[in-house]
């Protein structure tokens, strides 16, 4: 399943994309006790919750439970994000087509695009050939890393948010390391390639992260499929730049930065 939240009346609400359009899923399910949100249904990704949810979309009423121009928005907010070259700070997230403002002091950034997963069962000491079972699905992550003049990272990544979608495609309908990511800069392809090797380096940071202490449902786990952004200079990003990151299965997150500050 691809998994969305959406705004309904201000509110967040769990929806699935089904021929290109979002269902309300707890609708489309029908029963009082089917979670309302992403967030819950992490949670509660036991069998008998996401068995109601497959067979609600392939019933043939679910069309009526469409969800005419729906809004989409940030699909979940990890419980925590962890991504092993980023800053230990707390971070803003934002969804699809929302602007990034441009942080004060900052003369361009550095872009890292990231493929995240999202786990569905809580884990500790699992070993990377079998923590695959315990993830929920897989997300996409548009990151970066502002730099001063002098091109060395600024002091904090404070107000710099990081976006999170545009959905999450459940672990049994996708296979990350067959699944090929493309990174758009205004437009202009920069880099496209297989997950392959990143997928497997991707498990076994989740691995290593239960051995060091018990992971929770909706923790997630992020990692750049292209490596380190170095000195590639096609990754440095000025205000203003529209990035788009694109994988099978999952879809494009389209973010644009903001301008400066006059």
């Amino acid at each position: 399943m691809r998994l969305v939240t959406f705004d309904r009346r201000g509110h967040r609400r769990l929806g699935a994309i089904l021929g290109g359009e979002v269902v309300d899923l707890p609708d489309a399910v029908g029963h009082p006790a089917f979670p309302a949100t992403l967030e819950a249904l992490v949670a509660a990704s036991g069998g008998t919750v996401m068995d109601a949810a497959r067979a609600a979309l392939e019933r043939d009423d679910a069309a009526a439970s469409v969800v005419p121009q729906a809004r989409v928005l940030t699909p979940l907010f990890p419980t925590s994000l962890i991504s092993p070259d980023s800053f230990e700070v707390e971070r803003k997230v934002v969804g699809p087509e929302q602007e990034v403002p441009w942080p004060d002091g900052a003369a361009w950034l550095d872009y890292e695009p990231k493929v995240a997963a999202v786990l569905g069962r809580e884990s500790r000491n699992v070993e990377p050939d079998q923590i695959r079972a315990n993830v929920f699905g897989y997300t996409l992550v548009n990151d970066w890393t502002a730099r001063m003049a002098n091109g060395d990272p600024m002091p904090t990544a404070g107000g710099l948010p990081i976006a999170i979608g545009p959905c999450i495609v459940t672990a049994d309908e996708i296979e990350p390391q067959t699944m090929f990511v493309e990174v758009k800069v205004d437009g202009r392809q920069i880099a496209k390639g297989n997950l392959n090797g990143a997928a497997r380096n991707l498990l076994e940071v989740v691995s290593g992260a239960s051995r060091l202490g018990e992971l929770e449902r909706g923790d997630a786990f992020a990692l750049s499929p292209f490596g380190g952004v170095g000195e590639d200079p096609s990754r440095q990003l000025w205000p203003g730049a529209e990035i788009e990151l694109g994988a099978e299965g999952i879809g494009t997150l389209r973010n644009r930065l903001g301008l400066r500050a006059r």
